[in-house]
């Protein structure tokens, strides 16, 4: 279970600074062993911004670019890690549990009335390291390969007054058998594939307040586990205005 704070602070008109801190639940075992308990997640900042603002009179989009850094903070603190040493898809990047990671970003979103169109694609080097691939595997030198994340998505608001929209998401997960940094991949297996669909739900609660909810359906995947997610999500707005999504 992934407790996310999302927290998003305006450093000018088109650059926003993000702070992600969250807490990871794990409830399972390794070779009988109980794996159970709480603790922070890796904790990550980003900065965005918008190089370039869509126009309602062209096909133009609105470009973005998003750069993370990922601190192993579980690694620092003890945490228990679910088997696999990934966390489930988010809005945070995937990164390896108790790994230092970079991640560059490139965003796209477009509106054609009533449709709102999304794409990301994300890109994560990982630091090699003395570590282990969960809490309770004996640690060793790790050099995973890098990841890539991608979404695609399609909102339909269906009633802007209410905030009412219906969102059909696509999230694919892969991790490459090859570093940036030149060295050989020594995880197995080397590299994995995960795609999952999600149908989601959006709606104001009150001029500051946003609900959505959905749940992440496996599609297709090698080399990993394929599990159904539920997501749920609480927006407040603490600006000047109405929430606008």
């Amino acid at each position: 279970m992934l407790a996310l704070e999302a927290m998003y602070f305006g450093l000018g008109e088109n650059t926003e600074l993000a702070v992600l801190p969250s807490l990871i639940g794990t409830f399972s075992s390794i070779g009988g062993s109980p794996l159970d308990g709480w603790g922070l997640n890796d904790f990550t900042l980003g900065i965005k911004h918008r190089w370039i603002i869509q126009n309602p009179n062209s096909a133009r989009p609105s470009f973005a670019t998003f750069f993370f850094v990922t601190l192993p903070t579980t690694s620092w603190l003890g945490t228990p890690v679910p088997k696999g040493g990934l966390p489930p898809i988010s809005v945070l990047p995937a990164t390896h549990f108790g790994s230092p990671s970079l991640t560059g970003t490139l965003l796209l979103r477009k509106n054609i009335r009533p449709l709102r169109f999304y794409g990301g694609l994300y890109y994560t080097y990982s630091f090699p390291g003395i570590e282990s691939v969960t809490a309770a595997d004996p640690k060793f030198f790790a050099q995973f390969g890098d990841l890539i994340q991608y979404r695609m998505a399609v909102e339909d608001v269906v009633d802007e007054n209410r905030g009412l929209g219906f969102l059909l998401e696509m999230v694919g997960l892969s991790e490459l058998p090859f570093s940036v940094d030149g060295l050989p991949v020594n995880t197995h297996p080397t590299n994995f594939n995960l795609i999952g669909i999600q149908p989601s739900v959006e709606i104001n609660l009150t001029d500051r307040l946003a609900l959505s909810a959905g749940v992440l359906l496996p599609a297709w995947g090698t080399n990993q586990y394929l599990s159904t997610t539920p997501n749920f999500s609480l927006w407040y707005y603490f600006g000047k205005g109405t929430l606008q999504r």
